[in-house]
């Protein structure tokens, strides 16, 4: 398994503009470090924040959540989603209001959109498997997976170019190309700004280890191989989506994933088509 020692995250620590947690969040992880969190508390301290909240709201009664009524207040999403799942969605919206556009060679806006899209298709895949797993640590992982890629933007002005070189050029990963140009790769980045924004460790390593073509060949833990193959496959489907091929991870890992999570190679076709015909109809 792939390893980041101390050098490194000390040379990004110098190198690079990595966003403090915001109070906010601090706050937040305070009252969920207790032995019994009040699920009220959090609330209170959540809907203090109307631009949060109101996203909160928008989230919880978007389709993914499958909600017969709506829900109005934070108490009520918190309450239906749990506690990690209301934190989630804090730190991911927290995390890209921490990023600016002016500073970005890539565009924010439509990168944090496909990190939603994929970690929405990682639950809708989760709830496809017969495997017990948590839809929050699916969707944590689908929304913080690339998280390193704002990072590299806001350093590098031809990042956007590079970024697009990689996705045509399948014989090398995205991951190996950022370190051939500039010694260090999103991964890499992506684990130590999880790691500083205190998500859990297991979810810290998958992202270090999310472009390794290996992983699934490796003696990882099954727990870990399965939400591997079903971040693999979303990213995939909602690529799928936007360009009408696959990533250039996917003819690496397609057998080996579907081998990972059981799933029939018609089951996929279907999942996929399925996906498609919602996007033409959005």
């Amino acid at each position: 398994m792939l390893q980041v020692d101390e050098k490194i995250l000390m040379d990004i620590k110098r190198g690079f503009s990595v966003p403090p947690q915001p109070d906010l969040l601090l706050r937040l992880q305070e009252l969920m470090s207790q032995e019994e969190p009040d699920i009220n508390e959090i609330s209170a301290l959540i809907s203090q924040d109307v631009a949060v909240s109101s996203t909160i709201i928008k989230t919880v009664n978007s389709p993914v959540y499958g909600l017969s009524r709506s829900i109005a207040d934070i108490n009520r999403a918190a309450k239906y989603i749990g506690i990690t799942g209301i934190s989630t969605l804090v730190t991911g919206i927290l995390m890209r209001k921490c990023f600016n556009q002016c500073d970005s060679s890539i565009a924010l806006e439509e990168f944090w959109d496909n990190a939603q899209h994929i970690a929405n298709m990682s639950v809708l895949i989760g709830k496809n498997i017969k495997l017990a797993i948590s839809t929050d640590k699916l969707f944590s992982l689908g929304l913080f997976h690339d998280c390193g890629i704002p990072v590299m933007a806001m350093k590098y002005q031809n990042y956007s170019e590079i970024y697009q070189y990689a996705h045509n050029t399948p014989s090398e990963t995205l991951t190996d190309i950022e370190d051939s140009l500039y010694q260090v790769n999103h991964a890499t980045l992506g684990y130590y700004v999880a790691s500083s924004w205190r998500l859990p460790k297991d979810l810290c390593q998958l992202i270090l280890c999310h472009h390794d073509r290996t992983f699934l060949l490796s003696n990882n833990k099954r727990c870990a191989q399965v939400y591997f193959s079903i971040l693999k496959m979303a990213e995939n489907i909602i690529y799928q989506q936007k360009h009408f091929r696959d990533t250039t991870d996917w003819a690496y890992l397609k057998n080996d994933v579907l081998a990972c999570l059981d799933f029939e190679e018609d089951q996929y076709i279907d999942l996929l088509e399925d996906s498609l015909s919602l996007q033409e109809s959005a």
